[in-house]
């Protein structure tokens, strides 16, 4: 008898475990990309929770309150993942506003490998976010946070605060300021050389001023882009670690210490 309820403690903890880390993977930046074939992300999911099992204990719990509490492990894991996924789409977003301010909607380029288009500035701009995330350690410490979030909140979780949802709803404004603060050179860039083709438009009323606006708009786009990624891969660290903090943030909204 002893035995089967420590089987069955074992088996709820270590499927407690794999629907938080399931849910992380499911919504963080690199672990949810349709590049990571989806037998690899199992995989990850199951050493994971193999790791983190002997460490964490439980008392047994009855089926309908288990079932409960994978629900809520599946959604601590998914908002851990979508604040970090939120910093990311800054610079995604960035590169939307920007390509449509400038006139260069028609620029837009197909992802059959994640299923979408975009922009080639919000391509590149997540391209550089994602590399500096993975190089700084972007990976490493999402599992430390993830460590963290067992520590801090239990497996016998089975109430879920809507604070925690307001929080992440509240990071979402911040995200819209951000993105205009990373989008507004190429924003000043394109106004300043929209004014410059409207002025010798009237100038030369025979003048294509259309015509001349995407050329110029592309090369000055480029020229400022080429600038700003020096600036970026400076800042891009600092950002990240913001957005970890965030998720520090959640965790604490959700043990109930804020």
């Amino acid at each position: 008898m002893t035995m089967t309820v420590s089987a069955q403690t074992l088996t709820q903890e270590y499927f407690l475990i794999a629907a938080r880390i399931s849910g992380l993977v499911f919504s963080a930046p690199v672990l949810s990309s349709s590049y990571l074939p989806r037998m690899l992300k199992v995989v990850i999911i199951i050493m994971l929770a193999a790791v983190l099992a002997p460490t964490l204990k439980i008392a047994a719990m009855p089926s309908l309150l288990w079932t409960l509490g994978l629900v809520i492990q599946f959604a601590i894991g998914v908002l851990m993942g979508l604040i970090l996924s939120l910093f990311l789409s800054v610079f995604d977003m960035a590169g939307q506003v920007v390509t449509y301010e400038l006139g260069l909607g028609l620029a837009i380029t197909s992802n059959p490998a994640l299923d979408n288009s975009g922009s080639f500035l919000s391509e590149w701009q997540t391209l550089l976010a994602l590399f500096v995330f993975v190089g700084s350690g972007g990976l490493e410490l999402s599992v430390i946070a993830l460590h963290a979030s067992f520590q801090a909140i239990g497996l016998n979780v089975v109430s879920f605060p809507t604070s925690a949802l307001s929080f992440v709803i509240g990071l979402m404004s911040s995200a819209l300021t951000m993105t205009l603060l990373v989008a507004f050179p190429l924003m000043l860039a394109g106004l300043v050389v929209n004014m410059a083709v409207g002025i010798l438009s009237r100038a030369f009323p025979q003048m294509n001023a259309y015509f001349l606006s995407l050329p110029v708009n592309f090369g000055v786009s480029l020229l400022v882009f080429a600038a700003m990624i020096p600036i970026l891969v400076g800042i891009l660290p600092e950002f990240w670690n913001h957005a970890f903090v965030d998720v520090s943030r959640l965790l604490a909204i959700l043990e109930g210490k804020s």
